[in-house]
């Protein structure tokens, strides 16, 4: 999953960005589902991944650099597994 997103040995700003590849591609698999399961799973996955990492719902968002984020590794790693298991529920939609 790492090569496809472009991050062998990459860098903080490189794995903010691989992060949010991975939200668009979840969020797109969702979009285009034709179960309503589907699309349910992939917004309330990307819901649940982001506001754990937020600790919080009422968060304030503030500019911050990506290269002063932490804790990306573990985001991508938790995105990388909502976006396979979104990925076998699309291909069960097309079949």
């Amino acid at each position: 999953m790492e090569r496809r997103y472009g991050l062998s040995g990459a860098g903080n700003v490189e794995l903010a960005r691989a992060c949010l590849r991975l939200i668009r591609d979840i969020a797109e698999m969702g979009a285009n589902s034709w179960d309503p399961d589907h699309v349910g799973y992939a917004l309330l996955e990307l819901s649940q991944v982001l506001l754990e990492r937020a600790r919080t719902e009422d968060q304030t968002f503030t500019t911050c650099s990506a290269s002063r984020l932490t804790g990306l590794k573990t985001l991508f790693e938790e995105l990388a597994f909502v976006a396979s298991r979104c990925d076998v529920r699309a291909i069960s939609d097309r079949n």
